[in-house]
């Protein structure tokens, strides 16, 4: 957020409307922490960039670990092996991804807008 705030300005930061980022305790810690949340209002064009990190999150942990679903242990073993390789799948996408996607959302919401919103 510095980096961007820097070549920006100031910045909002905007999430969907899932339940775990509505919660109170969500909302307090972006108080609590400075940081300002744009409104998302509900079925409104998805720009939100995380959706496009999700794709580049799966595809390492897909070559990782493609047979996750065999792991023995149930669902719980399964997440337990999932909060290990996350932050490890996490830490391969290079920061110019992020940079590059970042600095994508104006030519994408110039996209929507042309598209009167679909």
């Amino acid at each position: 957020m510095e980096e961007i705030e820097e070549e920006l300005g100031d910045s909002l930061f905007q999430q969907d409307n899932a339940h775990v980022h509505t919660a109170h305790d969500t909302r307090q810690w972006f108080a609590d922490n400075g940081i300002s949340l744009e409104d998302h209002p509900p079925l409104s064009p998805d720009l939100n960039p995380i959706e496009h990190t999700w794709v580049e999150l799966k595809r390492p942990l897909y070559l990782q670990c493609s047979d996750i679903l065999d792991i023995l242990g149930g669902p719980n073993r399964i997440g337990q092996r999932l909060a290990e390789l996350l932050p490890l799948m996490w830490a391969t996408i290079p920061d110019s991804f992020f940079k590059k996607l970042w600095r994508s959302i104006l030519s994408r919401v110039s996209a929507v807008i042309d598209a009167k919103g679909w």
